[in-house]
């Protein structure tokens, strides 16, 4: 629970302090959960700061090992949340603490619906304005545990992080953030980031979590990191006009897709991908279609590594040609900051969910082609 709340969700176990469960790493011949990534280079993680840098982390459960006492899913939490640990460059005592703070907090991700104070995720961490991050956010397992291990820091006035107050525009302490947390009781460290209303109780979970460290250590369990979340700046937030037409586009969430609908005047009935985007940037004279969109940026392509807030991104499906192939465009989002991406999309040739703001789908996702610049548009990022 966050910092200034008061209450605790669960319980149970016995206090426990871990002894002799090494940190997970990497084996040779396998893709453990280590420091190992698909879709994405272990180095570019290592100059990323904070909470909104790194890779999106999603455990592909076929080679979760079954632990008793818990959901598959709570072993993919459990999963993240070490993994996460890993590549920030912490050891095991980092990832107990995690993993107590989250059985404690949200009974592993089971509970993670928001409270009245606003607090949500697999850490009940605050999402009102200034502190963890938004709903979406928290509710993020990756996210959620490097701000929990690394904290938040805002880079403007009334970013997330600026409830932390201090110097610059504020700072919400992480694990790294206390002195000695290494050399704490779990329980005393999870606490002290915490600062909940019932200090005791991380202990608890003590000897359930090292069950869940033992189960999961030298296991192959795939890691599908395709979202490439660190740009050359480390991006954390858009200004000027990549802010404005992010914000734009989100005064659209929920709304439906629409094939062939909507453009730079707005939704018609609904709105598809590429009408989002000329309505996200009515001003920057792009054509109608994904594929004219593709081709008229075609002098401004971006490395996925240097995404910035803006910047589009576009995928070849298999709709009107060959998956991957730059002649078979199909589909346009915009890459929204945090490892996020804003689109107008259907499942199955229905019509939901429209437009939706979801982890970034960049290198090694279903169909991505490459990522295009707007020429023109302000896409700086503060740091």
């Amino acid at each position: 629970m966050s910092e200034s709340q008061t209450e605790s969700a669960g319980g149970g176990g016995n206090g426990l302090l871990i002894g002799g469960v090494a940190a997970l790493t990497l084996l040779a011949g396998a893709i453990p959960l280590g420091v190992a990534f698909i879709g994405g280079e272990e180095e570019e993680s290592a100059d990323c700061e904070g909470p909104n840098a790194g890779q999106a982390l999603t455990v592909v459960e076929g080679n979760l090992p079954i632990v008793d006492g818990y959901t598959p899913a709570q072993v993919s939490v459990a999963a993240v949340i070490m993994q996460t640990a890993e590549a920030e460059g912490l050891g095991s005592a980092a990832q107990i603490i995690g993993l107590i703070t989250a059985q404690q907090e949200s009974t592993m991700g089971v509970n993670t619906q928001p409270t009245g104070a606003g607090d949500a995720g697999p850490f009940q961490q605050r999402t009102l304005d200034g502190w963890y991050g938004s709903l979406e956010q928290v509710n993020d397992v990756a996210y959620a545990a490097r701000a929990f291990f690394k904290g938040v820091t805002a880079q403007s006035p009334g970013d997330y992080g600026s409830a932390g107050g201090g110097e610059g525009h504020g700072h919400l302490p992480g694990l790294v953030d206390i002195d000695g947390w290494e050399a704490m009781a779990p329980g005393d460290a999870a606490q002290a980031v915490q600062r909940s209303g019932h200090p005791g109780a991380y202990a608890a979970h003590v000897d359930a979590a090292q069950r869940l460290m033992t189960a999961l250590s030298g296991v192959e369990v795939n890691v599908d990191s395709s979202a490439t979340m660190c740009s050359a700046g480390g991006d954390v937030a858009a200004t000027g006009d990549a802010k404005a037409a992010i914000e734009r586009g989100r005064g659209l969430l929920g709304t439906p897709y629409e094939f062939g609908g909507g453009g730079a005047h707005g939704p018609d009935t609904g709105i598809d991908c590429s009408g989002f985007i000329q309505y996200m940037l009515p001003d920057a004279g792009l054509p109608r279609m994904s594929q004219q969109q593709f081709d008229a940026l075609s002098g401004s392509p971006v490395e996925p590594s240097q995404i910035q807030p803006g910047d589009l991104i576009f995928y070849a499906k298999g709709r009107t040609g060959a998956v991957g192939s730059p002649n078979g465009i199909s589909h346009v989002s915009m890459y929204s900051g945090n490892g996020k991406m804003i689109e107008s999309t259907r499942y199955n040739g229905g019509t939901e969910p429209g437009v939706q703001e979801v982890d970034a789908q960049i290198e090694g996702s279903h169909g991505f082609v490459g990522v295009r610049r707007v020429p023109g548009l302000s896409t700086e990022t503060t740091n």
